[in-house]
């Protein structure tokens, strides 16, 4: 019974071994089938992907091509207008400056075109504004051209004229250079008759001038009754009797004189009270204004008169040497002095 069972496991051996044997170039086969797959899709990968690098780099190539191409074009016709506009240049300084005004501006423009065709936006419109504008600024030049040949030709009626106009002004300046001359000899011989005629004034005015004399000065103690006696210290006095004579003028004619005394204590000072009289007169020799402290008048009739004024100030005198001016018409014409203890 035991020997049919080995000898019926023994085919079972066998098969197993056969199938074995079979798996292994099958395997074999499909790691070569999955590899040949990846290396197709890796070639494929690589081709696509160099045929996109392809068509990158030829776009690139185009678009500096065009930028290039672009960046020509615009230098071109900005040297053409530039050329052409400089061309316009020599007429006159108003049309220089207009000219290089416009050059400036079309220099900006050039700037702005050429930024727009480095961030690729639409140049070509903006380029035919650039001609445009070219063609705008020859016109405009050729229109100031014409203007100012019109005003070259009134320029040079004016100059015409200005030249009549200048002939005419010569033969009157010259007429009236004679007539200048002949007014400055006689304005010259009146200034000198004037200052003769002055100067004759001012002696007659001197001479006019009565000069005085005998200057006394008395002060006085004013009692309550009224009398008065004769003081000689300061703080004894009350008022000043100022007399004097008047010399002989033929030169005035008799009637009412009136002299200006002025009194000046031993500092320097004029003695002046405006409410009792005291004023200012002008020195006319000394061309300067003085305070007086009185006045005196007199019916003068060409004599010696003598003449008194007094000066009561209602308040003390300092001890000293006392001063006394006395001016008529605006001249000093005596003086004298006194002392008081």
């Amino acid at each position: 019974m035991s020997t049919p069972s080995n000898f019926g496991q023994t085919p079972t051996t066998n098969n197993n071994f056969e199938n074995n044997n079979n798996s292994g170039p099958k395997r074999m086969t499909t790691i070569m089938g999955v590899a040949i797959a990846a290396l197709l899709g890796l070639c494929l990968f690589l081709l696509v992907s160099k045929y996109k690098q392809g068509e990158t780099l030829e776009s690139t190539s185009m678009e500096l091509q065009e930028k290039n191409t672009a960046f020509t074009e615009l230098d071109s016709k900005y040297n053409e207008a530039v050329t052409q506009l400089e061309q316009q240049k020599g007429v006159n300084a108003e049309l220089d400056a207009k000219i290089n005004e416009q050059l400036q501006q079309l220099q900006t423009q050039k700037g702005q075109i050429e930024t727009m065709i480095r961030e690729k936006r639409d140049y070509k419109s903006a380029m035919a504004r650039f001609e445009k504008q070219k063609n705008e600024y020859l016109v405009q030049i050729e229109d100031l051209k014409k203007e100012i040949g019109i005003l070259t030709e009134s320029n040079t009626q004016l100059t015409q004229q200005t030249q009549q106009l200048s002939t005419s002004l010569n033969e009157t300046q010259g007429k009236l250079q004679e007539e200048s001359t002949a007014k400055a000899a006689l304005v010259s011989e009146k200034t000198a008759l004037e200052t003769e005629k002055a100067q004759l004034s001012k002696k007659v005015d001197i001479a006019s001038a009565i000069r005085v004399k005998n200057i006394q000065v008395k002060s006085v103690d004013v009692r309550k009754s009224g009398k008065e006696k004769s003081k000689a210290k300061a703080k004894n006095v009350d008022k000043l009797s100022i007399c004097f004579t008047t010399e002989p003028n033929e030169v005035v004619p008799a009637g009412e004189e009136t002299f200006y005394l002025r009194i000046v204590d031993p500092t320097g000072a004029p003695l002046a009270i405006e409410s009792l009289g005291s004023g200012v007169s002008n020195d006319k020799r000394r061309e300067e204004e003085f305070r007086y402290t009185t006045t005196a008048s007199t019916n003068y009739s060409n004599g010696e008169t003598n003449v008194c004024g007094a000066w009561q100030p209602g308040q003390n005198f300092v001890k000293g040497k006392y001063s006394v001016e006395v001016y008529n018409k605006g001249y000093l014409v005596g003086t004298g002095a006194f002392n008081l203890k």
